[in-house]
């Protein structure tokens, strides 16, 4: 017996519980859902084998869901499809499953949710006659299909096709069915888009053929079609009610003259799916998902007891314009000045909402960040057995292990197709450190695009065809770029002068008045936060300059804290931060970090957070008393003093100095 098939417990679910009303809040009745559900995938299983030994140009279709498709109420049987070949009327099918009363049963069968024609029902069931007795229907009673095992029931349901009375090719002209007309039919509700009436004609027959498996699969599921005028995403499918302005989409299509992109939210037990060529994994995938709407977005709603409108059913939909112009921005300023901070509050405030989430992507720049990240790129990927892939068209050629190349798009592309579904919102591509990239091997030939009336429907639109995709491609409108920038990491001056003609700039520098009254005491001793700050960056600005300045940033977190706990937060602040960053910007002069301290007006040594080491001292420790040397011929040493950062008074000494004290 098959590790995996079925058992009598099913056929016992399957009477105990037809027509009973799914309750997702009932424990046992999830237990019977789930147990249903595991037959259903040996159902399906069961089709796969039969289709293989018999129709090797065919394809199957399960749909597992042990329930009906309105009323959610159980069903006493399962069954999947198979259909002979790619070029089969959907509205035919060979079936198999299993039935509470009948047991095993493999027959060809007119699909309902394809033909709605009682007509053309009545006349099929006249041609099939009497269940039992009919000569395209085979039925083994469930104790007699138990008793088989997998390989045997297939065997068993190949010799019962091949026996039928009536071959399907038969059937199917006797009742007038055609893949041909099922696709004119189907073909018939999109022609009221002038793009679609263009270029479908030039789509191959495989291409055709998929997208009128998807389309049937999207309108099965209770969803909706319709046009737009968007250049990038025409076709959209989701829910739509008749006479609604705007529809709630969860799928996009290009229609292209070679082919079709789609897209798709996550939905229906599906991942996200970023714009790929429609394939057959793609389609089988989507027919495969699930189509109870608790794992739908809210923004679909509840399932409205109808199979989907198709586009004909509406006008086509115009797109709303996000009335902002875009903006190119770049925040700079020192470390510490809360430009990161700030640039979050933007985005939760501009870029965030409860329909459409975050619409930003986020990245930082670094000397290896290429264009492959940014724009496209080709990306390894490792196959491995068990794991389902949305776009992978060659997973049956792979094997376990085995490393391939696929063209993946980098997040900028990504924000894009975004962008394009969505044009009445403002999205934004946040690029933190911007300067420490390579501006031109990272843009490529986007660098041009992103120019403001370089934009699709600016004054002077301009596309590009990508190297590696070669798709054409420009930047929608609605896309804000934002930059930030440490300018201690490399003056402003330096900046790739592509990104000063593009960008404007706005500076971000250190704002002590966000510390007022932040007082850290310690024995007695009174520290005045502020006006710590003010001299720091007085001092910086005259020995070196003010893009090298320390950031209030380093000090907000005190002003949350309780008194007793200000200090030791003071003191780690300047340990870990403010004494680091002080040498990396005078690269270890540290008579130039003394004098920005205070050290050298400070009247007690144990207040000073650097120690000069006497030349004279120095000397004699190190040649002794005959050295013949000068004081002045050997450079000063310093040391770091750890004990002044116990000490209120070192904290105080840098604002509130001793000018006419020479500290020794």
């Amino acid at each position: 017996m098959a590790q995996n098939y079925f058992n009598n417990d099913h056929f016992k679910l399957l009477n105990k519980w037809k027509g009973t009303v799914y309750d997702k809040t009932n424990p046992e009745q999830q237990r019977v859902y789930e147990e249903l559900g595991q037959a259903y995938d040996v159902t399906k299983q069961w089709a796969e084998a039969l289709q293989q030994q018999l129709f090797t140009d065919g394809w199957t279709k399960t749909v597992r869901k042990p329930t009906d498709q309105w009323q959610k109420k159980f069903i006493p049987y399962n069954w999947a499809r198979i259909y002979p070949s790619n070029s089969a009327p959907e509205g035919l099918a060979y079936t198999v499953g299993i039935d509470a009363d009948l047991g095993f049963v493999v027959k060809i069968d007119l699909v309902d949710i394809k033909v709605d024609d009682p007509v053309l029902r009545k006349k099929y069931e006249q041609i099939r006659g009497p269940l039992k007795s009919s000569p395209i229907v085979a039925i083994k009673s469930a104790n007699d299909g138990l008793a088989l095992d997998f390989t045997a029931l297939v065997d068993w349901s190949a010799e019962a096709i091949k026996n039928f009375k009536i071959s399907y090719d038969d059937l199917a002209d006797q009742l007038g069915l055609s893949a041909d007309a099922d696709n004119a039919n189907l073909l018939a509700h999109f022609q009221g888009h002038e793009d679609f009436v263009e270029r479908q004609p030039l789509w191959t027959a495989t291409t055709t053929e998929l997208f009128g498996r998807l389309a049937r699969a999207v309108n099965e599921m209770g969803l909706d079609w319709w046009f737009t005028r968007a250049t990038n995403s025409q076709l959209r499918f989701g829910r739509k009610e008749k006479g609604a302005v705007k529809g709630g989409p969860v799928g996009w299509l290009f229609l292209r003259k070679d082919g079709i992109r789609v897209s798709w939210s996550a939905f229906a037990g599906l991942d996200e799916l970023e714009a790929a060529d429609l394939t057959s994994e793609l389609v089988q995938l989507f027919e495969a998902a699930d189509k109870d709407e608790g794992s739908w977005p809210a923004k679909l709603g509840p399932r409205a007891g109808r199979n989907g409108y198709w586009p004909d059913d509406y006008d086509i939909e115009d797109e709303p314009k996000s009335d902002k112009p875009p903006k190119n921005v770049i925040y700079y300023g020192p470390p510490g000045t809360g430009k990161t901070f700030d640039l979050q509050a933007l985005l939760e405030k501009e870029y965030t909402d409860a329909e459409y989430g975050e619409r930003y992507e986020f990245v930082t720049f670094h000397q290896s960040y290429g264009y492959e990240e940014f724009v496209e790129g080709l990306r390894p990927v490792i196959t491995k057995r068990g794991k389902k892939r949305a776009a992978d068209t060659e997973a049956a050629a792979t094997s376990d292990g085995e490393v391939r190349y696929e063209i993946k798009p980098g997040a900028f592309l990504r924000l894009c197709d975004r962008a394009r579904k969505n044009p009445s919102r403002q999205y934004a591509m946040v690029i933190d450190e911007i300067n420490r990239g390579n501006i031109s091997k990272i843009f490529g030939e986007l660098i041009t695009l992103v120019e403001v009336d370089k934009r699709e429907g600016a004054k002077y639109p301009v596309s590009v065809t990508l190297p590696y995709s070669a798709e054409s491609f420009s930047v929608p409108s609605n896309v804000d770029v934002i930059g930030t920038m440490n300018t201690a990491d490399r003056s402003l001056a330096l900046v790739d002068t592509a990104l000063r003609r593009r960008f404007e700039f706005v500076e971000s520098m250190p704002k002590p008045s966000i510390l007022a009254g932040t007082i850290v005491t310690h024995n007695g001793v009174d520290i005045n936060i502020e006006q710590l700050l003010i001299m720091l960056n007085k001092r910086i600005e005259a020995l070196y300059d003010r893009d090298h300045t320390v950031g209030h940033a380093y000090f907000t977190r005190i002003k949350d804290l309780k008194d007793e706990d200000r200090f030791g937060e003071l003191k780690t602040v300047f340990r870990n931060k403010i004494i680091p960053l002080l040498e990396e910007y005078f690269f270890e002069d540290w008579q130039k970090i003394r004098l920005v301290l205070g050290d050298n007006q400070k009247p007690k040594q144990e207040h000073q957070f650097v120690h000069e080491i006497g030349r004279e001292e120095d000397l004699l420790a190190l040649f002794g008393r005959e050295h013949e040397l000068d004081q002045y011929a050997i450079r000063s040493r310093y040391q770091l003093n750890a004990a002044a950062l116990d000490e209120p008074d070192a904290y105080v000494g840098i604002y509130a100095a001793k000018p006419d004290v020479t500290a020794g």
